[in-house]
C-alpha cells in the first residue's frame, strides 16, 4: 500500500491543476506517488508546461489532440504499475488523510474494485457523487434539467442521488461513484478492462462501475475522506462540446446497457435526449453569459482581469484572421502604432485556413501578442461561431475595454453581439466601432444569403456607435445602396500603410523578374491576392489567353502571386488553355516591394473589393494599374477621362478601369496600357504615386483613428460605471489635451 499511481486529465485547467498537485503532495505522507498528467491539447495560453517547471517530478504527457477523458485515462493506465490508481479531476483539492484512509479501506476489503470519497463544492455543499444507475426518467430529472430545478425534492432525483442516504461516516455500497475522484484497484481493472473510450467525456464512470458489479467487484462510497471539487473549470471553456458530449454519452449508456423492455424505448429516448440537449445548451449559454464569476474559488481565476496599472483608453480590436491582405496590415498598424501614452490596444484574432497565407509574423517583434481564438474562423459554422462568441464574451469580461473596434464580417458579427450583451447585462459601457474593409453583400453568396447578411448588418449597426468606411464609394454603398446605416453614422477613414518600402527604389530590382524569365525585356503582368472566387483569377487567365492570341509579337509573362483554395483548379484551367509556358504561380511572398518593383503592370480582376491594397502598393512602387470596376477601385484610379472611353474599358487619371467579367474588354485595356504613349503613362504613374503617398500614409491613418476614439470618449466621458476613481478625469484630461480634430 506504499505506492499509488495518480491519473489527472487536463484540458485548459492548468492553474487549478497546479493547486491540485500541491494538495496531493501535501497529503502523500509515507505513500510513494507517481503522478501522471495527460494534457488533452490545451491552448497555448493555458501554458501546461508550468506544471513541470513547478513540479518536475510529475510525468506530463501532451496529447496532440483532445482524446477525451476515457481514452486519455486508458493511456495513462498503461504507464503505471502500482496496485491502486487514483483518478482525479484537475479542479479538485485533496483533503488531508484521503490517500491513506481510502487505500487502507481497500486493503481491508479486497472485494472492492472502486471507491469514491465524499466530494463537496467550494461553498461546502456535498455533491451527489454516489448514485443509482440511471433509468429513462433520470434523463428528465437530471441535475441540470429544468424539472429538477423546479422540483428539487422530486422522488426520482432523491432515489437517484444516494449520497443523501449516507450518514457522513459509514462506507456504503452504491451503484456508481463520480469519476471526479475515484480510487481503483488495478487488479479489478485488469479483470474488467479499462474505461470504454467510446465515451468521449461524461458517464464513462457509470459504465465502468456497472461493468465492475457485473464482474463481481463492489463499488463503495467512502464519506470518511473527501476532496473539494470546483465544478466545470475545463468544461466551461467549451460549453457546446461539453453539453453535446454529456447528452451523447447519456444515450450511449442507455443504448449499451438497456435490456427488454427498456431497449424498445430507444427511439423515444433518442429524441428525448436530443430535445433535452437543446434546452440545456440554451439555458447553460444564458447562465454562462450573464452570471458573474465565482468569487469563492480556491485559486485565482484564469480569467483574472488585467491590472489597471495605467489610465489609458483601452481599445480591444477584433479581426477574424491574420491572412494575407490589407485588413491584416491595417490592424497591425493600428494595434502597434497608436500613441502608447494615450491608448492601450489589444488584438483578438482567429485561426488561419490551411491554404491561406499567414501574416501573424507582423507581430513577431511586438511586446503584446494577439489573443488567438481558434474557433474564430473564416468558415460559417454554427457550432464554432457559438464557441467563438463565448470566448469573445469572456475576453470582454477580462479586458473591460473602453472601445471595441471590429474588422471584417465574421469578427464584426460575433464581437459586436458579445459587446451588446456585455453592455446590457454585465454592467459594461463599451463603445463599438466597425470597419468595413469590403462587404459580403455581393459576389460571395446567393441572393437569399446576401439579403440575410444585409439584415444582420442593419441590426448590428443600430448598436454600433461608429461605422468606418474606407472609401467614399463604400460609404455610398453602405448608406444608400444597402441602407446598412444612416450616412451620419458612417465616417470615411481611408486605409493607411508604411509605404516607404514601395516608394523607394528596391535595391533588389530585377531579381524577381530574373527568377521567372531569361529575357530582361519580357513584359511582366502580375496579379497579387488570395486565390479565391471573389478575386476572379479565371478572368485574369482568360484575358491572358486572349491577349496572347491578339498580340503574338509581345513577349509577355503573367504572374499570380498568392495562394488559396483555387490554386489547383486555376492550374488546371491554365493548362487546359495552353498557358503554362506563359503563366507563373508564385505562391505567397513576403518580399512584395521587390515583386512590385519588377512588375510592368499590376492587374486586378475582382468581382468585389473594399480598397484593394495591391493597387495602393503597386501605385507606390510605380507600376501602372489595370483593374475591374469593383468596390473602391474607382476611388483609387480617379476621375474617368471621357475622351478615352473604349469598348470594355475607360482610361482614368491614375489607371485603366474595366468592366467586371469581361475578358475581351480587359485584354483590350491591357493592350492599350502596354502601347500607351510613354509620357502619358509616366504622367499616370506619377499621379498615382503622389496620390497614395498623400492619402494612405500611416501617420494620417493613426491621427484619424486616434481623433475618432478621443471624440467618442468625449461624448461619454463617464465611461464605465465601475471605473476606478480617477480614471475618468485622467481620460478627460487626455481628451482635452488632444482636441485637435
Amino acid at each position: 500500500m506504499n505506492s499509488l499511481d495518480i491519473i489527472i486529465i487536463n484540458y485548459n485547467s492548468t492553474l487549478p491543476l497546479l493547486h491540485c498537485v500541491e494538495s496531493l503532495l501535501n497529503a502523500a505522507g509515507a505513500i510513494s506517488l507517481t503522478i501522471h498528467v495527460h494534457d488533452n491539447a490545451s491552448s497555448k495560453g493555458d501554458d501546461v508546461d508550468r506544471l513541470t517547471r513547478d513540479f518536475p517530478e510529475v510525468l506530463l504527457t501532451k496529447n496532440h489532440r483532445n482524446l477525451g477523458f476515457a481514452k486519455a485515462v486508458n493511456n495513462a493506465l498503461k504507464q503505471g504499475s502500482a496496485p491502486y490508481v487514483l483518478i482525479l479531476n484537475p479542479d479538485t483539492l485533496v483533503q488531508p488523510g484521503l490517500l491513506s484512509d481510502t487505500m487502507g479501506y481497500m486493503e481491508e476489503h479486497p472485494d472492492v474494485g472502486i471507491l469514491g470519497p465524499m466530494i463537496f463544492d467550494v461553498d461546502g455543499a456535498i455533491q451527489g457523487s454516489a448514485r443509482a444507475f440511471p433509468n429513462p426518467l433520470t434523463a428528465l430529472f437530471g441535475r441540470k434539467s429544468i424539472l429538477s430545478k423546479i422540483f428539487p425534492n422530486n422522488p426520482i432525483t432523491r432515489e437517484n442521488i444516494l449520497t443523501a442516504r449516507s450518514d457522513g461516516v459509514t462506507p456504503m455500497e452504491v451503484d456508481w461513484v463520480s469519476g471526479a475522484c475515484m480510487l481503483v484497484r488495478r487488479e479489478a481493472v485488469n479483470h474488467v478492462g479499462p474505461l470504454d473510450d467510446k465515451f468521449f467525456m461524461y458517464w464513462e464512470d457509470a459504465d465502468w462501475c456497472r461493468r465492475m458489479w457485473r464482474k463481481g467487484w463492489k463499488v463503495v462510497y467512502f464519506p470518511r475522506s473527501s476532496v473539494m471539487h470546483y465544478v466545470g473549470v475545463s468544461s466551461e471553456t467549451n460549453i457546446f462540446r461539453s453539453v453535446f458530449e454529456f447528452h451523447k454519452s447519456i444515450y450511449r449508456l442507455f443504448d449499451k446497457h438497456a435490456n427488454v423492455p427498456y431497449s424498445l424505448l430507444k427511439p423515444l429516448v433518442f429524441w428525448g435526449v436530443t430535445y433535452r440537449f437543446l434546452f440545456v445548451f440554451a439555458s447553460q449559454l444564458g447562465r454562462k453569459c450573464f452570471r458573474q464569476p465565482k468569487k469563492h474559488a480556491p485559486w485565482k481565476s484564469v480569467l483574472e482581469p488585467r491590472k489597471e496599472n495605467d489610465l489609458r483608453i483601452r481599445v480591444l480590436r477584433f479581426i477574424a484572421r491574420l491572412n494575407i491582405g490589407g485588413p491584416s496590415i491595417h490592424v497591425h498598424l493600428l494595434t502597434t502604432g497608436l500613441d502608447s501614452r494615450k491608448f492601450y490596444s489589444t488584438l483578438v484574432t482567429g485561426k488561419i485556413s490551411p491554404r491561406e497565407g499567414d501574416m501573424g509574423y507582423l507581430f513577431a517583434s511586438s511586446k503584446e501578442k494577439p489573443i488567438i481564438i481558434d474557433e474564430l474562423q473564416r468558415e460559417i459554422s454554427p457550432a464554432l461561431d457559438m464557441k467563438a462568441f463565448l470566448q469573445i464574451f469572456r475576453v470582454l469580461q477580462r479586458e473591460n475595454p473602453d472601445i471595441v473596434h471590429t474588422h471584417t464580417a465574421k469578427a464584426g458579427t460575433n464581437a459586436r453581439l458579445a459587446a451588446m450583451i456585455y453592455n446590457r447585462f454585465a454592467n459594461g459601457n463599451t463603445h463599438t466601432v466597425h470597419t468595413f474593409h469590403g462587404h459580403v453583400f455581393a459576389g460571395y453568396f446567393s441572393r437569399t444569403k446576401s439579403l440575410m447578411f444585409i439584415w444582420i448588418e442593419r441590426f448590428l449597426a443600430r448598436s454600433t456607435d461608429v461605422i468606418v468606411a474606407i472609401s467614399r464609394s463604400q460609404k455610398e454603398d453602405l448608406s444608400k445602396k444597402f441602407r446598412i446605416a444612416p450616412a451620419a453614422k458612417i465616417k470615411v477613414i481611408p486605409l493607411g500603410f508604411n509605404l516607404d518600402p514601395f516608394l523607394k527604389r528596391s535595391p533588389k530590382k530585377g531579381q524577381f523578374k530574373k527568377s521567372l524569365v531569361s529575357c530582361h525585356d519580357a513584359l511582366l503582368v502580375g496579379i497579387v491576392g488570395r486565390l479565391v472566387p471573389i478575386k476572379n483569377h479565371f478572368l485574369f487567365l482568360d484575358m491572358a489567353r486572349i491577349f496572347l492570341d491578339e498580340t503574338p509579337h509581345i513577349n509577355v509573362k503573367f504572374v499570380l502571386v498568392g495562394d488559396g483554395e483555387l490554386q489547383d483548379t486555376l492550374k488546371v484551367h491554365a493548362e487546359k488553355n495552353g498557358l503554362m509556358q506563359h503563366v507563373h504561380f508564385c505562391g505567397w511572398r513576403r518580399d512584395l516591394p521587390d515583386v512590385y518593383a519588377d512588375l510592368d503592370i499590376l492587374a486586378l480582376t475582382s468581382e468585389n473589393e473594399g480598397t484593394p491594397v495591391s493597387i495602393i502598393e503597386a501605385m507606390a512602387a510605380g507600376a501602372p494599374v489595370i483593374s475591374t470596376d469593383a468596390g473602391g477601385v474607382q476611388d483609387l484610379l480617379g476621375p474617368k477621362n471621357e475622351a478615352f472611353v473604349q469598348k470594355g474599358f475607360v482610361v482614368c487619371e491614375r489607371g485603366i478601369l474595366c468592366r467586371k467579367n469581361d475578358a475581351y474588354g480587359f485584354a483590350r485595356g491591357l493592350r492599350y496600357l502596354v502601347e500607351m504613349d510613354k509620357s502619358q503613362k509616366d504622367g499616370m504613374v506619377n499621379n498615382a504615386k503622389e496620390f497614395v503617398d498623400k492619402t494612405f500614409s500611416e501617420k494620417r491613418l493613426l491621427h484619424d483613428m486616434e481623433s475618432l476614439y478621443l471624440k467618442m470618449m468625449k461624448h461619454n466621458p463617464g465611461k464605465k460605471k465601475h471605473a476606478g476613481p480617477g480614471r475618468t478625469c485622467v481620460s478627460a484630461r487626455l481628451i482635452k489635451r488632444n482636441m485637435d480634430f
